[in-house]
């Protein structure tokens, strides 16, 4: 099991630490991003957006956006103001994105659509491994 910072707005750490951002993830998105996370061995910093009782901070959103490693964007629960974004953030290799909606244009953007986040354990493991020593 992996140490994990759970790091909400206006926070952020500068660190070497592998990142995820995840932009309005579901009960089950964050279900099993606990659940593949415990196969890593690595230190991970996880930014989580969504919805809170402040307004909102797209600031802070697109500058965590840059410095994160990878991005798990569950496009069904964003609100209309994080859609308008969404080209933006599918355009980079590092976002992967979920959705139940069918026939998108979201497609011809970014071929990273998954269903399930059991692809971050290699990611992570392969990528930042040589990285973290």
């Amino acid at each position: 099991m992996t140490d994990i910072k759970l790091i909400t707005p206006p926070d952020r750490l500068y660190t070497n630490e592998a990142s995820i951002l995840s932009v309005y993830p579901s009960k089950f998105v964050k279900e099993e991003l606990q659940t593949v996370l415990l196969e890593v061995d690595i230190p991970i910093h996880l930014y989580l957006y969504e919805k809170s009782e402040d307004e909102h901070q797209y600031e802070w959103l697109v500058d965590v956006f840059q410095q994160a490693d990878c991005v798990i964007l569950d496009i069904d629960n964003c609100p209309p103001e994080v859609r308008d974004i969404t080209g933006y953030f599918l355009s980079r290799d590092k976002t992967f994105w979920l959705t139940k909606g069918e026939n998108l244009l979201y497609n011809v953007i970014s071929n990273n659509r998954v269903y399930s986040l059991d692809f971050i354990p290699t990611l992570l493991g392969g990528k930042f491994e040589t990285v973290q020593q």
